[in-house]
């Protein structure tokens, strides 16, 4: 059975842009402007266009920022105040479960330019994600399809789409986390913790052969660097 009545999403907005200094400065990553418009915009407007109007965002640097500019944007996005203390990933979307319902949610990282076919890919993960089978499902790109990504890639994965650690060693072409997931509850509920990474959630996953993925022919822009800005902006 297929549980696709997700209506929550948690857009991760809590980090310190180091790698994207000098702008990030004295501006929040999630505030920094692609195309005249901030990143969360880019988030907040394609959960909107598929009817996603739960929507949770983390805070921490700069987080009065980013809050003030959420309440004059839609006062019905929630704050997930993490100002005192940063949680990571996993510890993110622990405490977002805690102030929502939602058994399954979309976690959307705010340092991809989402752009007119991301409505369509967070779409297409809620249609293919299995609660019985799946505690993570998450969006994926062959590393040839990537900007702004300095990585040696993340993953591979089998026929069945289940997901395994990409190493050096292995000679098929790995696949890179596109910055997009649908996570259940469950897992997160019975995790030790306050402060993780969701790395560890999904190797939990990945034991439990419960890692799944979503693989998109779609181009992924990831804004994590000064550069990757100037690039986008030409």
């Amino acid at each position: 059975m297929k549980n696709n009545k997700i209506d929550t999403a948690l857009i991760l907005a809590a980090g310190f842009g180091k790698r994207m200094l000098p702008l990030t400065s004295s501006t929040p990553k999630p505030l920094i402007k692609v195309k005249g418009k901030p990143l969360i915009d880019y988030c907040i407007n394609n959960l909107k266009k598929i009817k996603i109007n739960k929507i949770i965002i983390n805070v921490h640097y700069e987080s009065e920022q980013i809050i003030n500019y959420i309440n004059k944007l839609d006062q019905k996005i929630i704050i997930s105040d993490e100002t005192k203390k940063l949680l990571d990933t996993g510890g993110a979307i622990k405490k977002a479960f805690k102030i929502t319902k939602a058994k399954n949610m979309i976690i959307m990282n705010s340092d991809v330019l989402w752009n007119s076919h991301s409505a369509k890919s967070i779409q297409s993960l809620i249609d293919k994600f299995n609660t019985k089978k799946m505690d993570s499902l998450l969006l994926t790109t062959s590393i040839e399809n990537t900007a702004g990504y300095y990585g040696l890639g993340d993953f591979i994965k089998n026929k069945d789409n289940q997901l395994q650690r990409f190493t050096k060693n292995i000679s098929t072409k790995p696949l890179v986390y596109c910055g997009l997931q649908i996570v259940n509850r469950r897992q997160f509920d019975d995790y030790h913790g306050t402060v993780f990474s969701t790395n560890k959630v999904w190797d939990q996953n990945i034991k439990k052969n419960r890692l799944y993925t979503s693989v998109t022919s779609k181009k992924f822009n990831h804004v994590g660097t000064k550069k990757s800005v100037v690039e986008l902006n030409k």
